[in-house]
């Protein structure tokens, strides 16, 4: 039989979270170290390059990994690290390793504690592996990247995360939109590219 909590149990539990500011606190509020989120968007929507500034604002708590299962080192990539102004003061290490490589990495003592995983589909995962690796990794933050289908991720397991993730943020023209158990004011924007953002919804609105 598993514990209950008493009022004063709940109330008095520390977490550790993550002390955001400015934009970064706006967007998403101030998460715990744990738990799943999701990115997804379509394909020029401004995804990689969102995923690069998030990473990079992430590295500045703890140190962020990166697997890049869909495209590995590559011009995109480098691309978007630029665009992103990522350089080797931030503390972001590039992997493209299949799921049973990254789950030895982060068993490792010290091991990364923020771990980004681009994509879902490229995992090979059933929710029940998803269920499984979450379980071996519970003081980590797993951003789980997607693809999309309308507005909606895509794919059923996609679907699934997206329900069982603390920060749900869709990319699309340029702009993100967060909903975070974490932020005060539910859902939120960010800006990837303004410019960009503004000539995209101002023809779309």
């Amino acid at each position: 039989m598993q514990r209950a909590y008493s009022v004063n149990n709940v109330l008095g539990a520390k977490f550790n979270g993550l002390d955001f500011e400015g934009k970064w606190l706006d967007f998403i509020g101030k998460p715990e170290l744990a738990k799943s989120w999701i990115v997804w968007g379509q394909s020029g929507s401004g995804k990689t390059t969102f995923l690069m500034m998030l990473a990079k604002y992430l590295s500045n708590f703890e140190r962020v990994l990166y697997n890049s299962l869909e495209e590995g080192l590559s011009m995109s990539i480098q691309n978007a690290y630029t665009r992103a102004e990522i350089t080797s003061d931030n503390k972001v290490l590039l992997v493209n390793e299949p799921m049973a490589v990254l789950n030895e990495r982060l068993l490792r003592p010290k091991s990364p504690r923020i771990v980004f995983i681009d994509s879902i589909r490229y995992t090979r995962f059933k929710w029940r592996d998803y269920e499984e690796f979450c379980k071996r990794h519970p003081a980590k933050i797993l951003v789980w990247v997607g693809h999309a289908k309308g507005q909606e991720p895509k794919g059923a397991l996609a679907e699934d995360i997206r329900y069982d993730s603390f920060v749900k943020i869709y990319v699309e023209g340029f702009r993100a939109h967060a909903t975070s158990r974490y932020s005060v004011d539910g859902n939120t924007t960010f800006d990837v590219y303004e410019k960009g953002a503004l000539e995209y919804w101002n023809k779309v609105e």
